[in-house]
């Protein structure tokens, strides 16, 4: 089952893991939010993945 994270600026971020979920969750923060890098956690987004 695919899992994802919608992100609050309406980005959904999909993926079959919760690695991959969280792996592309930290490159949508660094690219477009670079001012939540190092204060949303791995944890915080491990508790806002979503199975679809």
């Amino acid at each position: 089952m695919a899992k994802q994270i919608t992100c609050e600026c309406g980005t959904v971020i999909r993926g079959e893991s919760d690695e991959e979920v969280v792996a592309g969750a930290e490159s949508h923060m660094r690219e477009d939010h670079p001012e939540l890098v190092g204060q949303v956690t791995r944890d915080d987004l491990l508790g806002r993945i979503e199975e679809v």
